[in-house]
């Protein structure tokens, strides 16, 4: 039984939960000191890692709840939210179409790409971010009963609860002596409902640690805010009110605010800076850790900063798969790349 539902068995009839990751992850120091940790969430799953997978255990949960034929989400051309989605739906049976928008072109990206056409996911290239949404958000395919709208990131309400599950999991990792009661965690932000889950689920466990958001994603879709501290705090209000409804009782405090930092975001989405790649070498040479420009990298740097200036120890809740592209299975039918897609595993 995952944690969260231990501790609130009422729960289990409201929050369907399909238990797809591999739980808990395990958590290691970084270095002798005591002032460095990592959750490692690249190791959710034995063939693909990653916060996504988390996410997954409750959205796959839905699926089932809901009778799905037909998942529809969107993401950049290397989108890790799009890879988790595809195996997910290559291992429930069910076909799997990811909109994609142009990000910087990366290892990264290319292998992602590859990983989610071998996994049968049918992937329309939509061009800018906007067009992508704008495609989202009118796809006639929403007229369809059995179809299901993942928003970028695998970011909807039943995700944030995922999230809320692993501040219980670290919690009882603390209790167990793993590792001490972290003063800070540094978690990249996207779409989210990570942060918004651990900002909650810390609060709710009786945590005192202070979770910390880096901003990896764009603040606004032009006045649209996306990435925001109002937009984390809408999702945490949304499953504060959720368990409010839910629990016995109630809670006894109000939504916990967000905290969200836009320093290391750089010049743009996918675009390194100088501090992410010293934090990717750092990681790699040092922990035999490997990072990505993206949303990983960024938030390392912020954590090294971080830990340099904590009093006490600082945990670095790591997001990104670190288990190699050869494990994922080969769909029986794969789709063929479009031709802009094609010429971005030629460049």
């Amino acid at each position: 039984m995952r944690p969260l539902f231990a501790r609130y068995p009422s729960l289990t009839d409201v929050l369907p939960c399909a238990e797809f990751a591999d739980l808990p992850t395990p958590v290691a120091a970084l270095g002798n000191d005591g002032r460095g940790w990592i959750k490692r969430d690249d190791l959710t799953h034995p063939v693909y890692g990653g916060n996504k997978i988390r996410k997954l255990e409750f959205i796959i949960g839905e699926w089932r709840q809901q009778q799905v034929r037909e998942v529809i989400t969107f993401g950049a051309t290397g989108t890790n939210a799009g890879l988790a989605t595809a195996l997910a739906c290559q291992q429930e049976g069910i076909p799997c179409r990811v909109l994609l928008f142009d990000q910087p072109v990366s290892a990264t990206v290319r292998a992602n790409l590859q990983a989610m056409q071998q996994l049968g996911a049918r992937l329309d290239y939509c061009g800018s971010l906007f067009q992508t949404a704008l495609r989202y958000y009118l796809h006639p395919l929403r007229l369809q009963r059995g179809r299901y709208f993942l928003f970028a990131g695998c970011a909807n309400p039943a995700a944030t609860f995922a999230y809320v599950n692993a501040a219980f999991e670290l919690k009882a990792q603390i209790d167990d002596g793993v590792l001490p009661e972290p003063v800070e965690i540094v978690v990249p932000v996207g779409s989210s409902s990570t942060l918004a889950g651990l900002t909650l689920g810390c609060r709710l466990a009786g945590l005192k640690t202070a979770v910390i958001g880096v901003r990896v994603a764009p603040s606004h879709l032009g006045l649209i805010p996306a990435c925001t501290p109002a937009t984390v705090f809408s999702q945490i209000r949304t499953a504060h009110a959720f368990l409010n409804r839910h629990i016995h009782g109630g809670l006894s405090f109000p939504a916990p605010r967000p905290i969200l930092l836009d320093d290391y975001y750089g010049p743009g989405y996918g675009e390194s800076t100088p501090e992410a790649l010293s934090a990717i070498g750092l990681f790699a040479e040092q922990h035999g850790i490997k990072l990505e420009q993206t949303y990983s990298g960024k938030a390392a740097a912020c954590f090294i900063d971080r830990m340099r200036n904590s009093a006490g120890p600082v945990l670095f809740w790591n997001t990104f798969n670190s288990r190699p592209a050869g494990n994922l299975p080969t769909a029986a039918v794969r789709y063929p790349l479009s031709p802009p897609l094609a010429r971005l595993l030629d460049a």
